[in-house]
């Protein structure tokens, strides 16, 4: 992935030479600059089918664009016209030159830390065809990571995560390597038709979800989107499937010691659906749930507008005029967007979990804005439910975190991660993201398994990461 720098670097120097030439007399005689912008764009082109969706490309791949376009507009005026594009003023040179400096800038500085690519050491990969009844046919993409050279890799907890909307099981990549070589034998998925890059409702349910009610039904779809997953995915774990011909599934990994994650609607699903570590007769054991960055959508409830009262009949042409304006009120009342006014009941829990979320969670304004169903979420496990005993659940942030940053964005995606920035000065180098969240969520189950009487040394010796609050 490192070697993108050369054809960026192409990229660059096609569209500054052409740029250039006003400032140097040397160059205003060679005529052949003026073509470079079109090798720009087609190099700049086919980046993306050849290392994927490179968002820190986008402001180069875009006025790469628009000056190719230039440079065919002008040869398709003449060769006059041509000709004289040489011989533009400075004036007119400056700023396109200032975007150019300012678009290289963004693609250089925002490279991505990591490879794209998914892993394939120790990973097994393999389809699943399923046929829901509703939706129709449904694929399954399962890649399961273990370590092939464990002498008792049984004993392995199994965390199984669901992954984040933006990005799938690709942003969670590097998570799951380390994660694996922490003990842990991990089993992630995607879907086809619903895990892809969001479009703009997707987009706006995580940015507004919890302040405009229509954007909450966006990310109210989501969550049940997952839930059917886990609907899927929990029947076929305990069933002990084949990994693809290589062996089953807990030939790799412990029954005993099954923990569950999820990210953003993911998380939510683990939370609302209800899940029990103690069914009886189940074939697996859940011990704990992670929600990372988890919204809980479904928890918040839209306003009720409620109309004024209609007009009595009064009769004539001006209670004719009343029941007008009272039927315009009332239809404007209705087309009127929305908000949130509050959340309502949360979900009872009884297995332990985690929530991880950013470092913005230590803020009052978030803890009574976006987060406020997470906090109640949080307060509702501690308290426990009437008759029960009380659950264990923690909530851990790490300085500097944003709500992408416990994922492979900040490696893979390193510009899409800088837009949503933590509020604290970060606890570690970007590049070392995947390795604290791991670090976190391994924490975390192996001071479950300890205090459920489970031997937690297939995972080491775990500790809270530095830099990191747990309340």
């Amino acid at each position: 992935m490192r070697e993108i720098w050369i054809p960026e670097f192409l990229v660059a120097l096609f569209l500054f030479l052409p740029l250039i030439r006003p400032f140097f007399k040397g160059l205003k005689a060679h005529d052949g600059l003026a073509w470079l912008p079109l090798p720009a764009f087609v190099i700049a082109l086919v980046l993306f089918p050849a290392y994927g969706f490179r968002p820190e490309l986008l402001p180069l791949f875009i006025y790469a664009a628009v000056f190719a376009g230039i440079c065919v507009f002008r040869i398709a005026g003449g060769g006059a016209k041509f000709e004289n594009s040489r011989r533009m003023r400075i004036v007119f040179a400056l700023p396109p030159l200032v975007l150019l400096i300012l678009a290289a800038w963004l693609a250089f500085y925002f490279f991505p830390l990591s490879d794209t690519a998914p892993s394939t050491q120790g990973v097994y990969s393999f389809k699943l065809d399923t046929q829901d009844q509703v939706s129709g046919e449904t694929q399954y993409s399962i890649r399961v990571y273990t370590d092939e050279n464990d002498s008792r890799p049984s004993r392995r907890p199994l965390i199984v995560i669901l992954p984040p909307v933006l990005g799938s099981c690709q942003a969670v990549d590097q998570v799951s390597c380390e994660l694996r070589d922490r003990g842990f034998t991990v089993l992630t998925y995607s879907r086809r038709g619903f895990d892809s890059w969001p479009g703009p409702g997707r987009l706006r349910a995580f940015s507004s979800g919890t302040i405009s009610a229509a954007a909450n039904r966006k990310g109210h779809a989501l969550e049940n989107g997952r839930t059917e997953d886990l609907g899927f995915l929990l029947p076929w774990i305990r069933t002990n499937p084949l990994l693809g011909g290589n062996g089953r599934l807990f030939d790799f990994a412990s029954r005993d010691a099954v923990f569950l994650a999820g990210y953003d609607a993911g998380g939510s699903a683990l939370i609302l659906s209800g899940l029990n570590d103690t069914i009886p007769g189940d074939t697996i054991r859940i011990r704990g749930l992670v929600a990372i960055e988890s919204p809980l959508w479904s928890v918040y409830r839209e306003e009720t507008l409620e109309p004024a009262n209609p007009p009595r009949d009064a009769g004539g042409f001006g209670g004719w005029l009343k029941s007008i304006g009272y039927g315009l009120g009332r239809w404007f009342l209705e087309m009127k967007p929305k908000k949130i006014s509050g959340t309502g009941q949360v979900p009872r829990l009884s297995t332990p979990i985690l929530f991880l979320v950013s470092d913005r969670s230590r803020d009052g304004k978030y803890q009574n804005g976006s987060y406020r169903a997470l906090f109640k979420t949080l307060e509702s496990a501690r308290a426990g439910a009437p008759g029960a005993g009380k659950t264990y659940a923690a909530l851990a942030s790490a300085d500097g975190a944003g709500p992408l940053d416990y994922s492979d964005f900040p490696v893979r995606y390193p510009l899409i991660s800088a837009l949503f920035p933590g509020l604290g000065k970060p606890a570690g180098a970007k590049d070392k993201a995947p390795g604290l969240s791991a670090g976190i969520i391994t924490w975390f189950a192996a001071m479950v398994m300890k205090a459920q009487g489970l031997d937690p040394s297939p995972l080491g010796e775990a500790s809270l990461p530095p830099g990191v609050e747990c309340k």
